[in-house]
C-alpha cells in the first residue's frame, strides 16, 4: 500500500513538472489541462493551486485566477507570493470594495492562527503536552522549593499554550473544511433584498469579487461582501471554495 502511494506521488510530481514545463513554454492551455488532471486525481496543494492561478492569469481569466489564489492562500496563508499575485489580480477586476476595519484583537488572533498550518498547530500541541508532562513530573519529584515554584508556573503556562494551540488547530481544520467563501463568476449580477428575482435591487457585483456565504435558500445564497453589505444572489453566480 505504501509503495503504491509512493508511486502515485511520483507520477503526480512528474505530471506537475510537465505542466510547469508547458507553462514556461507559454503553452498555458496545455499546462492548465495537466494541472486540472492532477486535481481530478485527488491531489491538491498550495503550489499546485498557485500555479493554476498563474496560468489562468496568463490566459486573462482573472476570476478563475483569483479563485485559485484564494484556494492556495487558504492552504498556505503566510505565502507572500500568493498574496502579492492575488493583489495584482484583484486590481484588474471591476469591483474595488473597501473592507470594514477589523478589531485589532481579532486581527492579532488571526495573525497568530495563520502563522502555522492546521497540522503544524496539531504537532505543536503534542510537543507542548509532552513538555507539560515533563514539567509536572519535575514538579512532583522536585526536592527544593525553587524547582517546585518554577515548574508549577511553567506548567500553568504550558497548559494555556497547549489549550491555545489545540484551539488554533481546530479552527484551522474547520476553516479548511468550510466552503462559505466564493468568487463571483457571472460578469454582472444584481444582488437582491430577498431570495427571489422579484426582490428589490440592492447593489451590483461583477466577476472576480470575493463574497462570504452566510445563508442559503432555494438555490439562492445570502452573501456578505467586504464592506459589510448583505443581500441575496443565485447560487449559480459564484464558485465556492
Amino acid at each position: 500500500m505504501a509503495a503504491f502511494g509512493l508511486k502515485a506521488q511520483t507520477i503526480q510530481n512528474q505530471e506537475f513538472a510537465k505542466a510547469n514545463f508547458y507553462y514556461n513554454e507559454s503553452k498555458y492551455d496545455t499546462a492548465l489541462v495537466i494541472y486540472n488532471k492532477i486535481i481530478d486525481e485527488g491531489y491538491i496543494s498550495a503550489p499546485l493551486l498557485y500555479n493554476i492561478g498563474n496560468t489562468y492569469f496568463k490566459l486573462r481569466n482573472y476570476p478563475m485566477a483569483i479563485l485559485n489564489y484564494e484556494k492556495a492562500l487558504k492552504l498556505d496563508p503566510t505565502n507572500d507570493e500568493i498574496k502579492q499575485n492575488l493583489i495584482i489580480a484583484n486590481a484588474l477586476i471591476t469591483d474595488k470594495i473597501e473592507p470594514m476595519p477589523v478589531f485589532f484583537v481579532t486581527k492579532w488572533w488571526r495573525s497568530i492562527g495563520n502563522s502555522l498550518s492546521a497540522n503544524g498547530w496539531a504537532v505543536l500541541s503534542i510537543v507542548l503536552f509532552a513538555v507539560l508532562m515533563l514539567s509536572l513530573f519535575l514538579y512532583f519529584t522536585a526536592r527544593t522549593i525553587g524547582i517546585k515554584k518554577t515548574t508549577f508556573f511553567m506548567s500553568i503556562l504550558l497548559v494555556l499554550l497547549c489549550f491555545c494551540s489545540i484551539l488554533f488547530s481546530l479552527q484551522k481544520y474547520k476553516y479548511l473544511n468550510e466552503h462559505n467563501e466564493a468568487i463571483v463568476m457571472t460578469p454582472t449580477i444584481t444582488v437582491k433584498s430577498s431570495p427571489s428575482s422579484s426582490g428589490v435591487d440592492l447593489f451590483v457585483l461583477h466577476e472576480g469579487t470575493k463574497i462570504e456565504i452566510i445563508d442559503n435558500a432555494d438555490r439562492w445564497d445570502k452573501i456578505k461582501i467586504a464592506d459589510g453589505s448583505v443581500g441575496w444572489m443565485p447560487s449559480t453566480a459564484s464558485i465556492k471554495y
